[in-house]
């Protein structure tokens, strides 16, 4: 009987042991559980400042410069300047009907502003008086410098009837073994023409031919093909010089021509020069 409590003591003892063991933790799960999946961030922070290498800048012996640009040469061309070379009236208009403004003596330096359209003159300003500014014929002017690059002015209608022409270099003609110049001149101006004068001077052999015309006639050699006079407002006609005794067609040539208004050179009278290189 007491060996069947015994035994009976020793089951329970032994099945108590056995449930217990089966209601403790799992070490090993636990740990599993709480462990964190990832690294916390302020290790992680740590971990990149630690492992981080500065660069380290080193500055070079020579600096660099950054060249400046070479200032570019602008040229000024110098102003056109007349001097008169005999006492000139000065107007508002390329003509003697025109208002005069001023009257210079020889000696006198302008400053020129702006050419014409082909009367032979400028129009100049007084540097002294800039409220001076005028026209004065270029025939009775030394110029220094180029009036091409100029502007040309076309000036205000003429108060009056005026005389103008235009004139230009056509060709030589031959008559009798002998060269002749001739020219093309046309009446520009609201009066017409009745006389002419030429001279034509070779500055290579120092010589000159000249003559007074009544007409503006058109020759072909020793013929004349064509009469014309008087010259009217608007008209065209020619201009022929004495024949040169000497081989002048391949000098270069300056013609003095003018043309008036009235017979034998009388009444209003204007004047062009024209140069005939070969």
């Amino acid at each position: 009987m007491r060996t069947t409590l015994f035994k009976l003591f020793s089951l329970l003892i032994i099945g108590g042991l056995i449930l217990s063991a089966c209601n403790m933790p799992d070490n090993k799960a636990t740990a599993e559980a709480i462990a964190p999946t990832e690294p916390p961030t302020k290790n992680v922070t740590a971990t990149l400042e630690s492992t981080a290498t500065p660069t380290e800048v080193v500055p070079t012996d020579t600096p660099t410069e950054t060249p400046l640009p070479k200032p570019s040469a602008t040229l000024t061309p110098d102003i056109p300047m007349a001097t008169v070379n005999r006492e000139s009236n000065c107007r508002t208009g390329p003509a003697g009907n025109y208002d005069l403004i001023a009257t210079y003596q020889a000696g006198q330096i302008l400053e020129i502003v702006a050419r014409d359209r082909g009367a032979g003159y400028v129009f100049v300003k007084n540097p002294e008086k800039p409220e001076e500014q005028c026209y004065l014929l270029a025939q009775n002017l030394t110029i220094d410098g180029d009036i091409a690059v100029l502007p040309q002015f076309t000036p205000r209608a003429s108060p009056t009837a005026a005389p103008y022409f235009a004139v230009s270099f056509r060709k030589f003609e031959k008559c009798q073994g002998y060269d002749f110049a001739q020219f093309d001149v046309q009446n520009t101006g609201s009066v017409a023409f009745r006389s002419v004068y030429i001279k034509v001077t070779d500055s290579k052999v120092g010589k000159s031919v000249e003559q007074v015309l009544s007409a503006f006639d058109l020759y072909r050699g020793c013929v004349l093909a064509k009469n014309i006079a008087p010259l009217e407002p608007g008209a065209s006609g020619y201009v022929t010089s004495p024949q040169f005794k000497w081989q002048a067609s391949t000098n270069k040539l300056t013609a003095i021509i003018m043309l008036c208004t009235e017979k034998a050179l009388k009444g209003t009278c204007i004047t062009q020069t024209v140069a005939i290189n070969p």
